[in-house]
């Protein structure tokens, strides 16, 4: 089992405009899978907050349900359409019931769902997903950013399921997962290098330590915290956030 920690904090050009913050992350745990998702707004689409938190509420409820049967499947390129298709019909029926077009939902969508000794996730857009495997941090998934570093795919685009990536693997060796937004990836990702921070495996490693059943005013939880709403919102002006899901033990 993995214990979770996932936060989305507003960034300072948003406090200062006093618009509201665009990341959403979400956790579900049933019947022996764990997902954890994360979505980033458009800056440009009037209501990608929205469409962010619609995003991480569906993803995590079909990785909940067909973990099984996307992890089994022999056609990769069928299991990510399914899941865009499921992604797309709930922000779409979101924005007919809303009066707003499809593009002002528009996010981006990582995720990560563990079960049994498998993993499985997707990721469509920027942010980054990584791992701690056998003591080594490494990218699972960089950022989509195509020729521009201001330019991504979200899960609303034309081109979403040429771009989504799928990954699956065994979860041996694996002390646990990151997940991050691309403001957040400024602080924990280095672009030129392609290589992620030393922090974040000091991160996967406190999230799996902790002390069981942790509240959210939890000495620990207001240390994780601190580190997204000073450490990392400052070095950025967008929004931040995180998602992390830590090996129960740290090993």
């Amino acid at each position: 089992m993995f214990k979770e920690y996932h936060l989305h904090v507003r960034g300072r050009g948003h406090l200062r405009e006093g618009t509201p913050g665009q990341d959403r992350t979400k956790f579900l745990s049933r019947g022996g899978v764990q997902v954890l998702c994360l979505a980033d707004g458009a800056g440009s689409a009037a209501h990608s907050d929205v469409g962010a938190q619609a995003v991480v509420d569906e993803g995590c409820a079909a990785l909940v349900e067909r973990f099984s049967e996307f992890d089994a499947s022999d056609d990769g390129a069928l299991v990510k359409v399914e899941l865009l298709e499921r992604l797309v019909a709930k922000v779409a029926g979101l924005a007919d019931r809303k009066g707003f077009e499809l593009r002002d939902l528009a996010s981006t969508f990582l995720c990560v769902a563990v079960a049994g000794d498998r993993f499985l996730g997707a990721h469509v857009g920027d942010g980054v997903v990584g791992y701690l495997k056998n003591g080594e941090m490494k990218v699972i998934s960089a950022p989509d950013n195509g020729e521009f570093a201001n330019q991504t795919t979200f899960v609303t685009s034309g081109r979403a399921a040429d771009s989504m990536r799928l990954f699956r693997g065994s979860l041996d060796g694996v002390a646990g997962f990151i997940l991050m937004s691309d403001g957040t990836s400024e602080s924990l990702f280095d672009s030129r290098t392609g290589e992620l921070a030393g922090a974040c495996s000091k991160l996967i490693t406190a999230v799996g330590t902790a002390p069981a059943q942790q509240s959210k005013r939890s000495v620990y939880k207001k240390r994780l915290n601190r580190v997204m709403e000073v450490n990392i919102r400052n070095a950025t002006k967008d929004d931040c956030s995180i998602g992390i899901l830590g090996r129960a033990g740290g090993s």
